[in-house]
């Protein structure tokens, strides 16, 4: 959030929190801050606040505006900037701008706060040190000596099983190929191919051909001579 505070000859004045739009300065009564000083206009200027960033213009006035002793027309107002109209002097600051800049601001500290903070370093390291030499002295484990670690876990291994028993006495000749008997024990049909027929000496001839070409041809000579008939 940024203010102005309004001082006249090191003296403070007034102070006002600025809003979101227009601040009017100026002598006459109808401005937002009205200030009554001779060499200030009667609208000398404004202060426009958008979002978190705020800008002086000047409005024209006689004697001008100035910030940091520098007249300007527009200017973009940081925090510390300090306005001059006439005899009044308007400091701007910024809430949210002089945090940031104390939280990057380096801490100064003078030669004892140093020499304090040096000490107790070097009694804290003074603490460590026992228990360092003593986290050194500790022995060693001597892998010979340490206890065997416990045997994995035995893997599933396949059984193979073995037969001792003995192959039974009996027949054993394979079935002959040539046995007409199935080995399976089933007898199956053997399909029959069908009769062959010889061809007569007939049907290798070429009349019935014959027939069908004369026919055709005759069909097509009585039809024309139709067609004749009836389209003369």
């Amino acid at each position: 959030m940024a203010k102005i505070t309004i001082n006249r000859e090191n003296f403070q004045v007034d102070e006002r929190e600025l809003e979101q739009g227009s601040l009017s300065i100026g002598r006459n009564q109808d401005n937002d801050l009205s200030i009554d000083d001779p060499a200030v206009s009667g609208h000398h200027a404004q202060i426009v606040t958008v979002f978190d960033s705020s800008y002086v213009e000047d409005l024209g006035s006689t004697n001008g505006t100035f910030v940091n002793g520098k007249q300007v027309k527009t200017h973009t107002l940081h925090n510390g900037d300090v306005l001059t109209m006439g005899h009044y002097q308007i400091l701007f600051q910024h809430e949210t701008a002089a945090a940031v800049q104390n939280a990057n601001a380096t801490m100064m500290i003078g030669a004892s706060q140093l020499e304090e903070l040096t000490t107790k370093a070097r009694h804290k390291d003074r603490r460590k040190a026992p228990a360092r030499k003593n986290a050194s002295a500790a022995p060693l484990h001597d892998s010979r000596h340490a206890p065997a670690a416990p045997p994995p876990a035995d893997k599933p291994r396949l059984k193979i099983h073995e037969n001792s028993e003995q192959p039974i006495a009996g027949n054993t000749e394979l079935p002959d190929i040539d046995d007409n008997e199935n080995i399976l024990g089933e007898t199956q049909p053997v399909p029959s191919s069908p009769p062959l027929y010889n061809r007569r000496k007939g049907d290798n001839s070429i009349l019935p051909s014959l027939k069908v070409m004369l026919l055709a041809v005759l069909v097509t000579v009585i039809t024309f001579s139709l067609l004749m008939l009836i389209f003369k």
